[in-house]
């Protein structure tokens, strides 16, 4: 496949990035510092340019057959990047005549996901949760074809490809998972999507 990774240079999308190519497919990394991108490879294309700028993301995802979305600026203030963002994405893929997207949103948004991640939602992470439910506002269109996943807590720990995956909601229990797992579960979904235009929960 072709597919289009944004925010390559964080976490999740590193991990993307080395298990897309890994596995055969072509990538499009498309970054605000090219530099960062450390993986070299002929199937791998690093692209520079300003993600909320709709013409630079449609020709730079343009030809892909999904974009993988990892972006997730690291504020914790009042915001609206993330929103920003799916404004501009939204855009992009329709100027660009691609369909499939999946991005990484917040199980903070699950209303049933516990008292814990309630009180955590609506307090500290206030603002993240806000601008995590306003960025699913702008790319759940019906023109599109979407998958938003919300992962708990992440850590940095191996792929077991043992994780939970809930339509709908965070699977009970469910307080972690890693970075590894949620590529992995990413690039299965972008390969045979089992989960068009909903939205997901994964966890351990």
């Amino acid at each position: 496949m072709r597919l289009a990774i944004l925010g390559a240079t964080g976490g999740i999308g590193r991990i993307l990035v080395s298990n897309a190519l890994e596995q055969g497919h072509d990538v499009t990394t498309f970054v605000r510092a090219p530099e960062k991108v450390s993986q070299k490879n002929p199937r791998l294309r690093v692209i520079g340019g300003d993600l909320y700028d709709v013409q630079q993301t449609s020709a730079a995802i343009e030809g892909s057959d999904a974009v993988l979305s990892a972006f997730g600026p690291t504020v914790f203030g009042k915001t609206t990047l993330r929103r920003d963002f799916g404004r501009v994405l939204t855009q992009a893929l329709r100027v660009a005549g691609v369909q499939r997207i999946l991005h990484v949103s917040a199980a903070l948004l699950f209303p049933d996901a516990g008292l814990f991640t309630a009180l955590f939602a609506n307090s500290l992470m206030r603002n993240v949760t806000r601008d995590h439910a306003d960025s699913e506002i702008e790319l759940t269109q019906p023109d599109l074809a979407w998958t938003m996943v919300r992962p708990p807590r992440l850590t940095n720990g191996p792929a077991k490809h043992r994780y939970r995956v809930s339509s709908g909601h965070l699977p009970e229990g469910g307080i972690i998972i890693s970075r590894a797992d949620v590529a992995a579960f990413m690039l299965k979904e972008a390969v045979q999507p089992q989960y068009l235009r909903q939205i997901v929960g994964l966890s351990n």
